[in-house]
């Protein structure tokens, strides 16, 4: 073998070299000042650094594609389908304003506007400083009832001109405790809210409410509770005046809501020609309206409506169908179509306070279909207040029985075209802040104007979060019985295997 031939089995020098730079390093590990010192510090600071970009890694996926889960007892920021069909559908900029002051933000709120970026480009979530942009607050104030406090949100889209504020009291929701006769905060509400303003924001054929004027009816101002509820989920309004010339061609729904003076033949006509065409009516009437408003009251009978003079007392035995004075009546629901979903999810708790009647309705021709919607108890009665006693017994002469408080009605007409009126014997269930914070009137609205404009109505069926974890119920108890036998038996057991041995050795 010559001296340039290389042994057999010998390893090339560049092979070598590796394996010598890991022998050195570990060699230096092992050394005192790195096995005690500077080794452990670079560990630690390596795992540290992994940590923090493991972190900043998982942040911005989670910003992007929002990946993280919500196991909240409640899933306050999880978002149903329905929403993400409404985010995919959107073909409009949104901006979505949370407003805060101090430097505090409301985190919860924070999280679930977050989750709605995610949702599309087109959302933007843009925290907001009260007291540095008073800009804002000139912008959104004015023509809104609602104020712009800390925790609001505005929802905007620039294209519409639309906006909607959404406060603290929009995002609960109230239960009745029938047990302690007393409203308490039951769930929150944050995406229902949400999802609708977007809806409301962006739509493009918003449909109109017509509020009549002219005969003393109930004003806007009157009225704001309940046009402001109506706004908030998809309908505008306006005052309409027959008297002084206004049109009833872009109203889809006319309110008339207690006039005081009867109509004349022309605007008779004018509101028998809009429901002929389909439009529909909401009717509200006080037990204190008059009752010799001929023209008035042919439009009613037309649709077998047919008010009863007086105010409708509920007969003290029946316990639940009154809230404290017997003048407040907590009605019943009947089963039908429109209520159905209210009795089911015990949203049936609404609040009368000083309501007239109707004759129960009856279909007058093959063209009119009329159906009772709220009933009293049956020992209620009606009385007159200006008789002259002075007091809310029942009185020797007083009609008495279970009473109607509220009707729904349509009419087929001879071009084909249906039109709707819903009409109740009480204001206060829609004007008083009282009963939009304490009972169920704005699931209630909802479902009748669902059937008043059956074709123009965006229906969301969004549940509400629960507010309050639920409490823990007994459920099956052999589960629990065995562990209790179980964990006992176990340490005998394992005492018997030990002394066994040892008696063995």
């Amino acid at each position: 073998m010559s001296g340039r031939e290389k042994p057999q089995g010998a390893k090339p020098a560049k092979a070598l070299r590796p394996a010598l730079w890991w022998r050195s390093v570990t060699a230096a590990a092992r050394k005192p000042k790195w096995r005690h010192g500077g080794f452990g510090a670079a560990l630690v600071g390596g795992c540290l650094a992994a940590c923090v970009l493991l972190t900043v890694a998982v942040q911005s996926l989670e910003n992007t594609y929002g990946w993280r889960l919500d196991f909240s007892f409640n899933g306050y920021t999880t978002t149903s389908e329905e929403t993400r069909m409404v985010a995919d559908a959107l073909t409009a900029d949104v901006e979505l304003y949370l407003l805060y002051q101090n430097g505090e933000l409301d985190s919860q709120l924070m999280e679930v506007l977050e989750r709605y970026r995610l949702l599309s480009d087109r959302i933007r979530v843009l925290p907001t400083d009260i007291a540095q942009n008073p800009g804002l607050l000139k912008t959104f104030q004015s023509g809104v009832t609602a104020t712009l406090d800390a925790d609001s949100v505005v929802v905007h889209c620039a294209e519409t001109g639309r906006y909607k504020v959404l406060g603290y009291d929009d995002f609960v929701t109230q239960g009745y405790n029938v047990e302690e006769g007393t409203f308490a905060i039951a769930g929150l509400a944050y995406e229902k809210k949400l999802t609708e303003a977007l809806l409301y924001v962006t739509q493009t054929d918003v449909p109109v409410v017509g509020i009549l004027q002219g005969h003393g009816e109930l004003t806007e101002t009157t009225l704001a509770n309940f046009t402001d509820f109506l706004q908030s989920n998809n309908y505008d309004h306006r005052a309409v005046n027959l008297l002084s010339g206004d049109s009833l061609a872009d109203v889809d729904l006319l309110l008339i809501a207690g006039p005081q003076k009867d109509f004349s033949q022309d605007e008779l006509s004018a509101i028998a020609g809009f429901a002929q065409e389909g439009g529909s009516l909401f009717v509200t009437r006080d037990y204190t309206d008059p009752a010799d408003l001929p023209n008035y009251l042919s439009l009613l009978r037309n649709y077998g409506v047919t008010p009863i003079p007086g105010v409708v007392v509920a007969g003290e035995a029946d316990q639940g169908s009154y809230y404290g004075e017997r003048i407040y009546l907590l009605p019943y629901f009947t089963q039908m179509e429109m209520t159905q979903p209210l009795i089911s999810g015990n949203m049936d708790v609404l609040l009368l306070a000083g309501a007239c009647a109707f004759e129960t309705p009856t279909a007058s021709d093959s063209a009119l279909s009329a159906a009772t919607v709220l009933t009293t108890g049956p020992n209620a009665y009606v009385r007159d207040p200006d008789d002259g006693n002075g007091t809310i017994d029942y009185q020797e002469g007083d009609r008495k029985g279970e009473l109607t408080l509220a009707i729904l009605a349509g009419r087929m007409h001879p071009n084909g075209n249906v039109s709707r009126m819903f009409a109740i014997g009480n204001s206060t269930v829609f004007t008083d802040e009282y009963m939009y914070q304490r009972t169920f009137n704005q699931e209630f609205i909802l479902q009748v104007m669902g059937e008043l404009l059956p074709q123009k109505t965006v229906s969301l069926d969004i549940m509400t979060k629960s507010a309050f974890h639920p409490g823990l119920t007994a459920g099956s108890q052999s589960a629990g019985i065995a562990l209790l036998v179980a964990l006992p038996l176990l340490i005998l057991l394992a005492g018997v295997l030990v002394l066994a041995q040892r008696r063995n050795r």
